[in-house]
């Protein structure tokens, strides 16, 4: 018998709560009125359930990112259960705008955050990951955490990189670019072992955020 999802997550990607739809109508004005946005590679977003990977260089990133890709299904995102739902009202809001509650350990989810990104997936929803762990800063693109590949591999699903520069240091009409590059599929040799295919789906992920900073340094 399935575990049953936390009550502390939004149950249905597929159709999101007024209040994310708001939300996220309300930031995607403020961010395109108060920077010079930049967004390409629209197109390459691929259909849900998928993994968005995208490098850290702030907390503000989500801001950045969640706006530019479908309302439906809702794009998932994750905090610590200790200290962000530490409040009865944030218990009830945060669940309505995506977020759902970790405990990391060592920069790991815990097993019921685990289970939680494989039930989203499962229920046809997008889950947003940092998978550098903490903030890169600049554009150096730290050692990526091989979890992503794992959810990747065993929920089957692709990884979509995403990568954001100018927001390390944010000013009012700061030119900000996003970069959605090509959807990467989970698909290395089946006789390979499943550490060395996650490694694999991990260092695509990498190749393809350090591919975006690159291209965005050029233009």
């Amino acid at each position: 018998m399935e575990a049953p999802l936390d009550p502390l997550v939004h149950p249905d990607p597929t159709h999101p709560a007024r209040l994310y739809r708001w939300i996220r109508r309300a930031v995607l004005l403020l961010v395109r009125t108060f920077f010079r946005v930049s967004v390409t590679g629209v197109e390459n977003i691929p259909k849900p359930p998928y993994i968005i990977a995208a490098n850290h260089q702030a907390w503000y990133d989500p801001a950045f990112i969640i706006p530019f890709f479908p309302e439906s299904p809702v794009t998932y995102t994750m905090a610590k259960r200790e200290t962000v739902f530490n409040r009865a009202w944030k218990r009830r809001l945060l669940p309505l705008v995506g977020v759902f509650p970790i405990s990391p350990a060592r920069g790991e989810l815990d097993e019921a955050g685990v289970r939680t990104v494989y039930q989203l997936l499962e229920r046809k929803g997008v889950v947003l990951m940092f998978p550098e762990g903490r903030y890169s800063r600049g554009r150096a693109i730290r050692q990526l955490k091989v979890g992503i590949g794992y959810f990747a591999l065993q929920a089957g699903v692709p990884v979509c990189p995403v990568t954001v520069s100018g927001t390390n240091f944010l000013y009012p009409f700061r030119r900000i670019e996003v970069s959605i590059g090509e959807a990467i599929r989970p698909d290395p040799p089946a006789w390979w072992t499943l550490s060395r295919r996650a490694a694999a789906v991990v260092e695509n992920v990498r190749g393809a955020l350090m591919s975006g900073l690159q291209r965005r340094r050029k233009s």
